[in-house]
C-alpha cells in the first residue's frame, strides 16, 4: 500500500492491484462519536450522495454517472469503536478501459461534497426534507425487523450505563425526526473541516495520478481528532435482563458475553476459533446441540464485537421454551471453557474459516474495510493470517471461552 499526506489530517492511501475490473475509491471522515451527532451524520451520508450545485436532482446525478461509463457513488455511516465514520464510496471501470476516467470520477466526488444543494446556512428545502422523511422510515422499518430489533435492544440494554456506545451510529428515528435543517448543515461544516480523512483507492492504477486527481479537492489542514485507543471497554457490572412481550409468532433470546479480545491483537484469531466452536460455524456447539439434537431454536448463531469487547448469541425460540433454551445455551459456553471439544471439529472450523479468509481476499469491498480499519486503529497492516489459524490450540479457545462473563440477556416474547 502506498501512503501520503494530501494535508495534515487528510491522507491517502493506494493499494495497486490488477486483480479487479473495476476501481473503488472511498472518502472516509472520521470524528469521535457522541449521544447526538451520529443522526446528522447520517442524515448527511443521504443528502450528499443525492444532489449537488452542478447535478441538483437524483435524475441530473444518475444520467452524469451514466456517461462515466455507469459509475456509481453512494455513502453510509458506521463505527468502529468510540469512532463515527461516514463513508463516500464510488465505484467505476479501470482505466484502461476509459482512460481519465479517475480523474473524472474524483472531480463528481468533489462536487457532491463541497458543492451540495445549499445556501451557506442550510441544504435546499425540499431535498433536506424527503432525506429526512425516507431515513426516519428506513429507521422504522429496522423496528420492524424483530430479528434485528433484537438486536438492538441486546446492544442497548448491554450499554445501559449512559455510554454513547447506546446511541447506534445510525441515530435513532427519534433524534433523526428532531434533527433541523440548519443543526444537519453545521453537522456537515464540522464534518468536513474537522474531521480526520482517510482516502483509499483500491484498483489498477498509478498513485502518482492518484496524487494529481487528489489534490484537486479543496481540503484544508485540520488537527488530530482521534485518541490511540478506539476500542470501547465496557465497566464491569451485574448481570443485566429484560424481557419485552409484542405480539409476534416467534420468540427471540439474544446473550451478550463479555470478552478480553479486540480485533487485530494477538489472540484474535484464537478469538475468531472459539467463536467458530460456540455458534459460528455449522460445526457449532449451539448450532448442533441447541437447535439440532435439542430442537430448542429454530435459528441460533453467536457473532463477536471485536471493537467493543463482546460477543453476542442470537436465538430464534418457542416463547415457552426460554428458559431451557437459555440454559442449554449456558450449558455451551461452559462446555467449550472446559475443553469439550474434539480435534477434528476444531481443525474443520479453523478450515472453514481459512476459506472465508482466503474467498475475502478476491473482495475489493472486504480488503477496503479491513485496510480502514487497521488504520484507524494504527495497526501493522501485514498478518499472516493462515498461519495464525493454524497455530491456535485447543487450549487458547478454552481459555478464552472461560474468560467469557455473561453480561445482558434479552428476551422479546409474544407470550403473555
Amino acid at each position: 500500500m502506498v501512503d501520503f499526506e494530501l494535508v495534515p489530517g487528510v491522507n491517502v492511501h493506494v493499494l495497486v492491484t490488477k486483480q479487479f475490473k473495476q476501481t473503488k475509491l472511498l472518502l472516509n471522515f472520521s470524528r469521535l462519536q457522541t449521544r447526538n451527532n451520529a443522526a446528522a451524520r447520517n442524515l448527511l451520508a443521504n443528502i450528499l450522495t443525492t444532489s449537488s450545485q452542478l447535478y441538483p436532482t437524483q435524475t441530473a446525478l444518475a444520467r452524469h454517472l451514466a456517461k462515466l461509463y455507469g459509475a456509481s457513488v453512494g455513502a453510509y455511516v458506521t463505527r468502529l469503536g468510540h469512532t463515527h465514520t461516514v463513508r463516500f464510496k464510488a465505484t467505476f471501470i479501470n482505466e484502461q478501459f476509459a482512460p481519465n476516467l479517475l480523474d473524472a470520477v474524483v472531480q463528481t466526488m468533489g462536487e457532491l461534497l463541497f458543492h451540495p444543494l445549499a445556501d451557506g446556512t442550510r441544504f435546499d428545502v425540499p431535498t433536506w426534507q424527503l432525506q429526512k422523511t425516507n431515513l426516519v422510515a428506513t429507521l422504522q422499518s429496522w423496528d420492524d425487523d424483530k430479528h434485528f430489533y433484537a438486536l438492538r435492544q441486546l446492544e442497548h440494554l448491554y450499554y445501559q450505563t449512559g455510554s454513547v456506545m447506546e446511541v447506534p451510529s445510525t441515530g435513532t428515528k427519534e433524534q433523526v425526526a428532531a434533527l433541523s435543517n440548519e443543526v444537519t448543515y453545521a453537522a456537515y461544516q464540522t464534518m468536513l473541516a474537522d474531521d480526520q480523512v482517510d482516502i483509499f483507492v483500491i484498483g489498477a492504477v498509478d498513485p502518482e495520478q492518484v496524487a494529481t486527481s487528489l489534490q484537486k479537492l479543496p481540503f484544508k489542514a485540520r488537527p488530530a481528532c482521534l485518541p490511540a485507543n478506539l476500542f470501547h471497554n465496557q465497566p464491569v457490572e451485574p448481570l443485566k435482563q429484560l424481557t419485552e412481550h409484542q405480539p409476534l409468532q416467534q420468540a427471540h433470546l439474544n446473550l451478550a458475553y463479555r470478552q478480553p479480545v479486540y480485533f487485530g491483537t494477538a489472540d484474535y484469531p484464537a478469538a475468531l476459533v472459539m467463536n467458530g466452536l460456540l455458534g459460528g460455524s455449522p460445526y457449532s456447539k449451539l448450532f448442533v446441540n441447541v437447535r439440532e439434537k435439542a430442537s430448542l431454536a429454530y435459528s441460533i448463531s453467536s457473532s463477536l464485537r471485536p471493537f467493543a469487547g463482546h460477543l453476542v448469541i442470537q436465538a430464534g425460540i418457542a416463547a415457552q421454551q426460554a428458559p431451557a433454551a437459555q440454559q442449554l445455551i449456558e450449558a455451551q459456553v461452559q462446555a467449550l471453557a472446559a475443553g469439550d471439544f474434539d480435534v477434528a471439529t476444531l481443525a474443520k472450523v479453523k478450515a472453514g474459516l481459512l476459506n472465508q479468509y482466503l474467498a475475502s481476499q478476491d473482495d475489493e469491498n472486504y480488503l477496503l474495510g479491513r485496510a480502514l480499519a487497521k488504520t484507524l486503529l494504527q495497526q501493522p497492516a501485514k498478518l499472516d493470517y493462515p498461519a495464525a489459524l493454524a497455530a491456535v490450540t485447543p487450549a487458547q479457545v478454552a481459555q478464552l471461552a472461560d474468560q467469557l462473563v455473561p453480561a445482558a440477556v434479552y428476551l422479546l416474547s409474544g407470550d403473555e
